[in-house]
């Protein structure tokens, strides 16, 4: 039954394997609400259409059950009057309407079960249903973030792997070997003696100066 097929289907889908794959997560849930309910209303109906054959089953099987019991009452009465002729149709179509219900109980066996059946499927949907539309702004949520990592994560990979960035890195590290050998060049021999003849120098010259200033007040 394709009604039957498709409430399983819905009832059994992974909505999060559903969300991987959507571009606009508000919208793919609205249509999967959408769809829950518009399958809802065929289950539904196809359920009530069944109930209603229910129905009519049960009242030929009333009849039929009614009929079986005139007619042994016709075949006992055609005993007791002695006329054999007519208790064996009598007995022939009571045997008739004990097939024919036999194969009504059957055929209400078997619309029972589907009925049972689409009854499940229709209350599973509609707990589906009801958790989508509890979850619906949460579900939105992680999905625009999963999203959004992944375009993230790619621009990054993007980054990492292009040409320029590469060259970036290249240029990065010799400057950082350039201050690394500028500073091992400050503590050498000849620049340690340089820094101290310097400061010989600027000693003298303050030394000079502060005589001249002294020999000037004394003037």
């Amino acid at each position: 039954m394709k009604v039957f097929k498709r409430v399983r289907g819905i009832v059994n889908a992974n909505l999060h394997a559903k969300l991987d794959k959507m571009e606009d997560p508000e919208k793919m849930i609205r249509l999967m609400l959408t769809e829950m309910d518009e399958t809802l209303i065929e289950a539904k109906s196809s359920t009530a259409e069944r109930m209603a054959n229910r129905a009519l089953i049960l009242e030929e099987i009333k009849e039929a059950k009614e009929l079986k019991g005139r007619w042994e009452k016709r075949s006992e009465l055609a005993v007791d009057k002695e006329r054999d002729d007519l208790a064996r149709e009598a007995i022939l179509e009571k045997g008739r309407i004990n097939r024919r219900l036999e194969a009504l109980n059957e055929e209400l066996k078997q619309i029972d079960f589907i009925i049972a059946s689409m009854d499940e499927q229709i209350a599973k949907l509609e707990a589906k249903r009801e958790e989508v539309r509890d979850k619906q702004r949460i579900l939105i949520q992680r999905a625009l973030h999963a999203q959004e990592k992944k375009k993230v994560v790619e621009a990054l990979r993007a980054i990492d792997s292009s040409l320029p960035y590469r060259r970036f890195s290249e240029l990065e590290e010799k400057i950082e070997r350039l201050e690394a050998e500028a500073e091992m060049a400050d503590f050498s021999p000849s620049a340690t003696k340089e820094k101290e003849f310097a400061k010989l120098e600027s000693d003298s010259e303050v030394e000079a100066e502060l005589a001249k200033l002294k020999a000037q007040r004394k003037g």
